[in-house]
């Protein structure tokens, strides 16, 4: 696979790249990792991102242009990179669909194999693990652009070397990166270390709806558009609430319920072992890993909670 995106890297010359909305640090890390070594191969890349970058990743070098809109489609490959699915990347995935070229890289079990190529390793720590080894095939010096967004993606989606998918491969990794002048005291504190005050006030708000079940072994907290309203806070602020609640003692799979609009809710579930609430979210239309996976569901905040309840019981 490799070897078949290091021809397309040497014969085209203009590149879309792209990833999933609401992008985490994996994603945005690999993007535009992904940007700055297309750039360095004397080459024409252009990111689209449908949501714009989250606060935590503003220290990242990145674009100076991020595309928000998809006309005209005149590239001559499409790499999407950390998504499962093509639709992930949001409405406008129906542009890109019947392209040519489309290059599929990521480690998402759930991955639909979408592409003309398909770079797929769900052994993988991170989708930023896998650009990397692209990266290393080229024999090519890595920029100080490159090395410090491909270490915040691996940093990251190992929830800084805590969770499961924490591999050797991703410590000589991030070993040779930080070679490369990558400062994990930097990186650890714009990313954990940097919230403004609004989030700390959300997180307030959630822990109050903070109910046990399953004999202490699930815990699941809910926000509604009154309490972003209430806090001034967005979104992007409950990013990482699931993991807090899965820190307490006991708790197997950790729930976040975000609404979105009214009768729409994003479930955001964390497990820990092996429990695969990927496959729970799956069933839904979602996807994601065993350990982390998120979907949408309809319906009230409680008809929501009872789905979630049922199918996270069943599992257990």
């Amino acid at each position: 696979m490799i070897e078949e995106i290091e021809k397309i890297l040497r014969e085209k010359r203009r590149f879309l790249i792209t990833t999933h909305v609401d992008p985490d640090g994996d994603a945005i890390g690999s993007v535009f990792a992904m940007y700055f070594f297309i750039k360095q191969l004397g080459l024409f890349p252009e990111v689209y991102l449908r949501d714009k970058v989250p606060y935590r990743y503003g220290f990242l070098p990145q674009p100076h242009r991020v595309e928000t809109e998809l006309e005209p489609l005149n590239y001559d490959a499409i790499f999407v990179l950390d998504c499962g699915d093509l639709k992930r990347v949001g409405e406008k995935h129906e542009k890109l669909k019947d392209h040519d070229l489309i290059v599929n890289i990521d480690h998402h079990e759930t991955n639909e194999m979408f592409g003309k190529i398909n770079y797929v390793d769900v052994q993988a720590s991170s989708t930023a693990e896998i650009v990397y080894r692209i990266f290393r095939f080229f024999d090519v010096p890595l920029s100080q652009e490159i090395a410090i967004n491909l270490y915040t993606g691996i940093f990251t989606d190992t929830g800084s070397f805590r969770f499961q998918n924490t591999t050797d491969e991703a410590f000589f990794i991030c070993g040779h990166l930080v070679r490369n002048g990558v400062s994990p005291r930097f990186v650890a504190e714009m990313v954990y270390e940097n919230h403004p005050k609004e989030r700390f006030l959300l997180l307030s708000e959630a822990l109050k709806t903070l109910e046990v079940t399953e004999g202490g072994k699930v815990g699941i907290v809910s926000l509604t558009t009154d309490m972003f309203q209430r806090t001034n806070s967005s979104y992007e602020h409950s990013d990482g609430f699931a993991e807090y609640i899965r820190e307490m003692g006991g708790i197997k799979v950790a729930i976040l319920i975000r609404e979105l609009d009214k009768g729409k809710y994003k479930v955001s579930m964390r497990s820990k072992d092996d429990i695969d609430v990927g496959r729970i979210c799956h069933n839904f239309g979602g996807g994601g890993h065993r350990n982390a996976a998120g979907c949408i569901l309809e319906g009230t905040l409680e008809e929501v909670k009872g789905i979630v309840k049922k199918a996270v019981s069943e599992e257990l």
